[in-house]
């Protein structure tokens, strides 16, 4: 059976996706919008898609999915327009720009419970993380104490960006650096980070932030922070993802109970109390495979997808509560009280 993929958005996220679906046996790119034709007529001669000149068009089509990969402050509508299309739906993260936003998409999710919807954290399918996530949920190794997650980055408006995890470069979009609309990478980029860590160590209670706009125009979002956690299990965390770090470099772990688990630039490092440090090297990281591979997965056998919409509205949750303490300069509470009533109500 083909799957017939439609996407909506052709920019850098949008053309990686169609260009991972192209090359899965069979998946049929078929569709593709953007608001500016001349990005979706060039994918479509690469994937061999038709151009539709509105999303409402393309969603009239013979369509199994729709990735919907347009900037995040734009997902709303498209979203819940693929939702009462009948069509599943794949989403870009963050889920949206605002936990009310997003509360709008969880509810249409939750009317069509037939459908498949995920939110791409991709991070959740590097091998070294789910290496990590499987040494960190053993049966022997007690509870999540302390947490931490600094990935950094550079990105600057006035010039192209190495992107480590794809090697390759990009422009960077102009919307990133509306704090209006994208709110930074204590929002967007973070929310990797938040995503990854719940899924380690659990929800998260509260958060504390810092930061402030260094190297970018006044007036631009805050290009460097750093946030402090804490887990409704008593545990602590702290998620740096800046764009002003020249030097790239990963750096995550979690201390539990019984052991230590650190992802460090590809090389996972795993110590308990039994034997000496382990340590193994991922010199590949297929995640963009393994990520729509999964979902298409999910579609062909019935299956839930790893990360649901209520999962992106989770860490959009976090997300939200960091940047408003980065603002008011406090601590604040997570206030997960959207989430539930969208999960309950589907209104």
């Amino acid at each position: 059976m083909t799957i017939k993929v439609g996407l909506i958005g052709c920019g850098l996220m949008g053309s990686l996706h169609a260009r991972t679906l192209h090359t899965l046996p069979g998946v049929k790119v078929a569709a593709v919008h953007n608001r500016t034709r001349e990005k979706a007529e060039a994918l479509a001669a690469e994937v061999g898609a038709t151009v539709y000149d509105s999303y409402e068009a393309l969603l009239e089509q013979d369509l199994d999915a729709v990735w919907v990969a347009t900037p995040d402050h734009l997902h709303v509508e498209a979203s819940k327009a693929v939702l009462e299309s009948g069509k599943h739906l794949f989403l870009e993260k963050a889920l949206a720009t605002s936990v009310a936003d997003g509360a709008e998409i969880v509810a249409a999710g939750a009317r069509h419970p037939e459908l498949k919807a995920m939110v791409a954290y991709p991070l959740r399918f590097s091998p070294v993380y789910r290496a990590m996530k499987e040494a960190l949920s053993r049966a022997d190794a007690g509870e999540p104490i302390q947490a931490w997650s600094m990935r950094t980055h550079f990105l600057d408006p006035n010039q192209r960006v190495y992107d480590k995890y794809r090697d390759h470069y990009y422009d960077t979009p102009n919307w990133y650096f509306d704090d209006v609309t994208a709110k930074g990478p204590i929002f967007s980029h973070g929310s990797h980070d938040y995503d990854l860590l719940t899924w380690m160590c659990g929800e998260v209670e509260s958060v504390f932030a810092y930061g402030g706009t260094y190297l970018l125009p006044p007036g631009s979002v805050a290009d460097a922070f750093t946030v402090s956690l804490r887990f409704a299990n008593g545990g602590i965390g702290q998620v740096s993802t800046p764009w002003v770090t020249r030097v790239e470099y990963d750096i995550t772990g979690v201390a539990t109970e019984k052991l230590t688990a650190v992802n460090n630039n590809g090389e996972l490092l795993v110590k308990d109390d039994d034997g000496p440090q382990r340590t193994t090297s991922f010199a590949d990281n297929d995640m963009w495979v393994r990520l729509n591979s999964h979902f298409i997965e999910c579609i062909r056998e019935d299956k839930q997808p790893l990360i649901s919409l209520a999962d992106g509205l989770r860490v959009i949750a976090v997300s939200e509560a960091a940047y408003r303490s980065l603002k008011e300069r406090r601590e604040v509470a997570v206030d997960y009280s959207a989430l539930r009533s969208a999960v309950q109500n589907g209104v």
